[in-house]
This record gives structure tokens, sequence and C-alpha cells, in this order.
């Protein structure tokens, strides 16, 4: 208990019982306390043997339900609850592909999250440190943290160019990308400046 907070502590301290035999640890938990609690608030508690850092552990058992609901999504919309194959190599095949984009999916939301936290920040640069700057910065910081990954890339997905050709004119409609997008593209990476 010595790695947590004040309040940690206060609360472990509170609602679990913790013993020491040796080197060996028990903890059970203090229902007495837990029940007179709960009519007030809600309270989880995650053990692990692993993860000693508490916010790292809550973090990562978050990113579970991201997780369960690609599942549910994949199950749901991308036919993933039928699988339509005729042998195992084939099944193999298509939950490998669906693994893989499960691993892209989390990558991109991972680099998004690491983005945001730089977004509208100075850093020394005069480029970059320009209120013309910051100020589009914090525009694509406020659309990303108010856009869940899917909705960002159904944003991108409706980008478009279409060709109407005739006898007398030929013309080309490419749909607008907006200052934001540009930016948001260049800081992962896809376009250049």
């Amino acid at each position: 208990m010595e790695e947590l907070s004040d309040n940690a502590q206060y609360k472990a301290s509170r609602f679990l019982y913790i013993r020491h035999y040796g080197s060996k640890v028990t903890v059970s938990f203090n229902e007495k306390a837990i029940a007179e609690q709960k009519e007030y608030h809600g309270y989880f508690t995650l053990v692990s043997n692993c993860e000693k850092d508490p916010f790292e552990c809550l973090r990562k058992y978050r990113r579970r339900e991201t997780i369960e609901s690609f599942f549910e999504f994949g199950k749901q919309h991308t036919d993933g609850s039928r699988t339509r194959v005729w042998s195992a190599d084939t099944l193999r095949g298509r939950m490998f592909v669906q693994f893989v984009s499960l691993c892209y999916y989390e990558y991109l939301n991972e680099t998004i999250r690491q983005m945001k936290s730089t977004l509208a920040k100075k850093n020394g640069d005069p480029d970059h440190d320009k209120k013309d700057n910051l100020t589009m910065e914090t525009k694509l910081k406020t659309w990303l943290q108010n856009t869940p990954v899917y909705l960002t890339l159904q944003w991108f997905d409706t980008v478009e160019e279409v060709k109407v050709s005739t006898k007398l004119l030929s013309k080309r409609w490419t749909t607008e990308i907006t200052q934001r997008d540009r930016m948001f593209l260049n800081k992962l990476g896809v376009i250049p400046t």
C-alpha cells in the first residue's frame, strides 16, 4: 500500500482486510463497509498479480471493454457471427484478419491518444507556437476528444473523387479536406505538410 496515494490508502484500509503472513499477503473484502458505501456510491476493485500502478491497471482494464465492443461490432456489423467458411484453414485466416484489424484499430487509438496529449501546447518551435497554429490544434484536440475512433474513421471514409466526362467537357470534383483534417493526417504521417 506504500505506492498508493493517501486517499487510495484510506479507501483500501476501509474496504479491504489486508493480512501479512511472512511473504504471503491475503486480501479480503470488508463486506459491511462496502454495503454501507454502496448505498451512496459504486465501487469496483481490480486485483492484479502483475500490474502495480493502479491507474495503469485501470487503463488496461478499460481497454478490455474496447476489445469486447470490437468483437461485438464484428459480430453485428461485419458478418462475424457466421463464419461462412468451408475449412479450418479458412476460418483461421478469417479470424487472423479480424485480429489484425483489431490491432490496427488499437494502434490508431493509442496514436490518437498520444497526439491529443501534445496538441495545443507550446514546444519552443517558432513555427509551431504561432497563435493561428495553436488555435487550429485546439480545434483538432476538441474534435478528437469528442469523436470516437470509429466515427473518425467514418469521417475520412467520405472523402471521394467524382469524375464526369462528356464529349464537351471533363470535370473532376474532390470532396473538401479541411485544415483540421489536413493537420490530423499530417500529424499521423499520412500526408506531408
